[in-house]
C-alpha cells in the first residue's frame, strides 16, 4: 500500500478488536443537526475514530473505519438520510464536503466511501458529485450489467453539463470482476463491454479513447470469503487488481517520477527531440529507402537462426504488407554471410557452414545505394564460385520473369531451378547439379528472395498463382537434395500465399509459423524504444531494445508519450495501450510500418506545434490524436495501390450516397462477397458473426476507418472496443 492513512466508510467488513463506536448514521445526524457546531462535531468523530484505528503494514499506515451502522436497527429507522443534506439549496454536495473535512481532521491521504449498489437517495449525493472519483464494480451477468448501465446512463447525462476538462476528470472506472479465460471468450463478455460502453460513450468520437476506464479482475477463490479487515488486506494482494490499485495510490503522492523525467528532458526541448524522431521515422518508414545497417532483432529473426543453427537455411517467411519483409531482406543481405548474420542475432555460428548470402530477387523500389551494394555483392560471390565473370543484371532477371509470365513454361519448377542456376552461371542446370557443384568447390549459398509483388502484380491470375506456388514449394525440392549446400529464404506477403497455395494453406502457414513476420504487443514496444534510440532521444540504448522487460519498456517509453493521454492521475487512456489499439486490426495484429508512420506524423505535428508543452513527454496527447487520421489516410492510399480488392471497393464506395457508418452492411456499402472475404483475410474488415446476416455487422479498425471515409455510429465505438478486447482476451499493457 502507498497510502499512509485511509478513512474507509463501509458496512460490510469490521474488526472485532478495533470495533468502531460511531457510525455513518450518527455522522449524518450530527452534520444535519450539529449539537454545537459542525466543527465541534467533526472533532468528536475524528477523536472517536482515532481510538479504533487499525495499523496496516506498519505504524505509519493507519486505517480509520466508519461503518454504515453499528447494528441493523440504525439502518431500518434512519432519522436523517444523505438526501436531507443534499437538499441544501446553497450546496448540494455538502455531504462530500463534510466527509472531506473529516478526512482532513484525521490527516488521511484518501477517503473511500462504499456506496449502496444501484440508484438510490442514499447514494446520489456522492454518486453525482463530479469531484468524487467513482469506481463501479460489476460482473458480466445480464442483471448486473443492466443495473450498472442504468447508473452509468444517469451519470453520463449529468456529466454532459460539465466542461470538457471536468468531464475528463469525472470519467468513471468500471471494474469487471470475477473474470475467467472462458468468460472472456463468451458473448456475455462482449455484450457487457458493449452495453456499458454505450451507457457512457466517449467524449471524443474520433479516437480510440474510451468513455470509461476499464479495469478487470480475475476470479480469485480466496476473495469469495473475507470476513474481517486484517486478512482482507493479505487476501487482496492475490487479486489481479492489486497492481492497478498500487499505481492509482501512487498518483496521490508527489510526482517524483514526473520530476525525474522533466530533468531528463531539460537538456533538449520536446520540439527538438520530436524533430530528431521525425527524421528517423521518415527514413525508416520505407525500408526500401533506408541505407542504415541498424537492425532490431525480433523473434522471427531469432527463429531463423535457432532452427538453422546446423544447416543452410531453407524456408518461407510470410508477412502482411508493412510487416518488414524488405527490411528483413536488407538486414540479411547486409550481413553478407550466414555466420555474420548469426552473430548479429547473438548466436554462435559454430556447427554450420558459412553460407554466402546471395540476393536472388528484390524490390524495384530499393534506394540506389542499396541496389549498388546488392550488385557488388552478387558480383563478388559470383567470382568466388569461379563459374563465370558476370552474374545477370537486375533488368535481365526482371525480363526473364516477364517473358515467362507471357509465355508460361511447361513446369514452373524448371523455371525456378534455371532462375537460380543462371545467377550462378549454371543456366539450365538442375537443382541437384547446382548442389553437387557447390559441394565440389566447398561452398554453400543462401538465396534471399523478396519483391515477389513487383514481379507478379496480380496474384489472382492463373499464371501468377502457378508461378508463386512453385516458388513457395522450392524449399521442399531443396530439402530432397543429399548433403544440401543451397538454401532459400523467400519473403512473401500473406495475401500472395492465400491466393497461390491451393491446397492445405493452413498446413503451409503452420509449417512456417515460427518465421512469420508479425509484431506482438511486446515487439511493438521494442520497436518504439529502438526508434527512440536511433533518434538519440530520452534515456535509450539500442542494445536494450532486445533485452528490457515489458514493464521496463513501458517505463522507458513514458518520456516519449507519457503514461496516459493526460496527467498520470487522470482517467485518460494509457498511452501505450491507446497507440496499440488505434493502430492494430480487430484481431490485435499490428504492422511495424504503421507504428513508424504514427511516430512520424505525431513528431511532425509536435515539432511544428505552437502552445503549451508537456514537460514530462515529447509527444503531446494533442499531437498523438491528430496523427491517427493522417496515418489512416496514408495507409489506405498506399494499400489501395497494391491490394486489388480494396482498390475495387474504394471505387464503388464513391457511388455510395448514404452516410458511411461503422458498423455497416456489405449490401449498403457495395461490398461484393469475394472482396469481403479477401479484405477480412487482410485485416481490413472484421465481421461480427453474432449479428444477423442482413444487419450491419461489419467493422473497420481505426487505422482504416478514417481513410476510407467512415464515421463511427453511437454503438459502433463501444462494440469495436468490445470486439478487440474479446479477441485479445484483454488489451495489453
Amino acid at each position: 500500500m502507498f497510502l499512509r492513512d485511509m478513512l474507509c466508510l463501509t458496512h460490510k467488513i469490521s474488526d472485532r478488536l478495533n470495533r468502531p463506536q460511531v457510525s455513518f448514521v450518527h455522522f449524518l445526524e450530527a452534520m444535519h443537526y450539529p449539537p454545537v457546531s459542525v466543527e465541534s462535531s467533526l472533532d468528536f468523530f475524528a477523536q472517536a475514530l482515532r481510538k479504533t484505528s487499525l495499523n496496516v503494514g506498519g505504524t505509519n499506515r493507519e486505517l480509520f473505519v466508519l461503518p454504515a451502522a453499528l447494528d441493523l436497527t440504525e439502518i431500518q429507522d434512519m432519522p436523517v438520510q444523505p438526501s436531507h443534506l443534499a437538499s441544501n439549496p446553497e450546496n448540494p454536495w455538502v455531504l462530500t464536503d463534510r466527509l472531506r473535512a473529516l478526512g482532513q481532521k484525521l490527516d488521511v491521504d484518501a477517503v473511500f466511501v462504499d456506496l449502496r449498489a444501484g440508484l438510490s437517495e442514499l447514494a446520489s449525493p456522492v454518486l453525482f458529485d463530479p469531484r468524487v472519483e467513482h469506481f463501479f464494480v460489476t460482473t458480466v451477468t445480464k442483471q448486473s450489467v443492466a443495473g450498472m448501465a442504468e447508473v452509468l446512463k444517469r451519470l453520463h447525462t449529468f456529466n454532459t453539463r460539465l466542461s470538457q476538462r471536468e468531464r475528463v476528470n469525472a470519467m468513471p472506472s468500471v471494474v469487471l470482476s470475477m473474470l475467467t479465460d472462458q468468460l472472456r471468450k463468451s458473448e456475455e463478455y462482449k455484450d457487457a463491454l458493449n452495453t456499458l460502453g454505450l451507457a457512457y460513450p466517449a467524449i471524443d468520437d474520433q479516437t480510440m479513447s474510451p468513455g470509461l476506464e476499464w479495469l478487470e479482475v480475475e476470479f480469485t477463490e480466496p476473495l469469495m470469503s473475507v470476513n474481517s479487515l486484517r486478512p482482507a488486506f493479505e487476501t487482496l494482494k492475490q487479486s489481479s487488481l492489486y497492481k492497478v490499485a498500487q499505481d492509482w495510490a501512487q498518483t496521490l503522492q508527489t510526482q517524483k517520477q514526473a520530476v525525474s523525467r522533466v530533468s531528463t528532458l531539460s537538456a533538449t526541448s520536446s520540439r527538438t527531440a520530436a524533430a530528431a524522431l521525425l527524421d528517423v521515422c521518415t527514413r525508416v518508414q520505407f525500408a526500401e529507402q533506408d541505407n542504415s545497417a541498424e537492425m532490431l532483432v525480433t523473434e522471427p529473426l531469432r527463429n531463423f537462426v535457432k532452427h538453422f543453427a546446423t544447416e543452410v537455411p531453407n524456408l518461407v517467411s510470410v508477412g502482411a504488407k508493412g510487416a518488414g519483409k524488405t527490411f528483413t531482406f536488407l538486414q540479411v543481405c547486409r550481413a553478407r554471410t550466414w555466420h555474420v548474420f548469426m552473430q548479429k542475432v547473438g548466436v554462435d555460428p559454430n556447427g554450420v557452414s558459412n553460407a554466402l548470402i546471395f540476393p536472388g530477387l528484390w524490390s524495384k523500389n530499393l534506394a540506389v545505394e542499396s541496389r549498388r551494394t546488392i550488385a557488388d555483392m552478387r558480383k563478388e560471390w559470383f567470382g568466388q564460385l569461379k563459374i563465370g565473370t558476370e552474374p545477370p543484371t537486375e533488368s535481365e532477371l526482371s525480363r526473364a520473369i516477364e517473358i515467362a509470365t507471357k509465355n508460361p513454361p511447361a513446369h514452373w519448377d524448371d523455371f525456378w531451378a534455371d532462375f537460380i542456376g543462371t545467377q550462378l552461371g549454371m543456366g539450365g542446370a538442375t537443382l541437384s547439379a547446382i548442389n553437387d557443384y557447390l559441394i565440389s568447390v566447398g561452398k554453400s549459398v543462401l538465396f534471399v528472395i523478396d519483391g515477389i509483388e513487383d514481379a507478379f502484380v496480380d496474384p489472382s491470375s492463373e499464371v501468377s498463382r502457378d508461378a508463386i506456388n512453385s516458388l513457395l514449394m522450392l524449399p521442399n525440392r531443396l530439402d530432397e537434395l543429399a548433403r544440401r549446400h543451397v538454401g532459400v529464404l523467400v519473403l512473401v506477403r500473406a495475401d500472395y500465399v492465400q491466393s497461390s497455395v491451393r491446397q492445405n494453406v493452413a498446413q503451409f502457414l503452420s509449417r512456417y509459423a515460427p518465421f512469420k513476420l508479425e509484431w506482438s504487443p511486446e515487439s511493438f514496444l521494442r520497436l518504439a524504444y529502438w526508434l527512440c534510440a536511433l533518434a538519440n532521444i530520452v534515456d535509450n540504448s539500442k542494445g536494450q531494445a532486445e533485452t528490457l522487460s515489458l514493464n521496463s519498456l513501458l517505463e522507458k517509453l513514458e518520456p516519449l508519450w507519457g503514461k496516459k493521454l493526460g496527467n498520470d492521475n487522470s482517467k485518460e487512456a494509457h498511452s501505450a495501450r491507446w497507440v496499440f489499439a488505434s493502430l492494430c486490426d480487430l484481431k490485435g495484429n499490428i504492422q511495424a510500418r504503421d507504428l513508424v508512420r504514427f511516430l512520424k506524423f505525431a513528431s511532425e505535428i509536435e515539432a511544428g506545434r505552437i502552445g503549451e508543452t508537456w514537460p514530462d513527454r515529447i509527444l503531446a496527447p494533442e499531437s498523438m490524436r491528430k496523427a491517427i487520421p493522417k496515418c489512416s489516410f496514408e495507409k489506405v492510399g498506399e494499400a489501395a495501390k497494391e491490394i486489388a480488392p480494396l482498390r475495387d471497393w474504394i471505387e464503388r464506395l464513391h457511388g455510395v450516397t448514404e452516410r458511411k457508418l461503422v458498423p455497416f452492411s456489405a449490401v449498403n456499402m457495395k461490398l461484393e462477397s469475394k472482396d469481403l472475404i479477401a479484405l477480412q483475410g487482410l485485416g481490413v474488415i472484421y465481421e461480427d458473426t453474432q449479428v444477423a446476416v442482413n444487419e450491419a455487422r461489419l467493422y473497420l479498425p481505426e487505422i482504416y476507418r478514417t481513410g476510407l471515409g467512415f464515421e463511427t455510429s453511437v454503438g459502433g465505438r463501444p462494440r469495436t472496443q468490445a470486439l478487440l478486447k474479446s479477441n485479445l482476451g484483454a488489451l495489453p499493457f
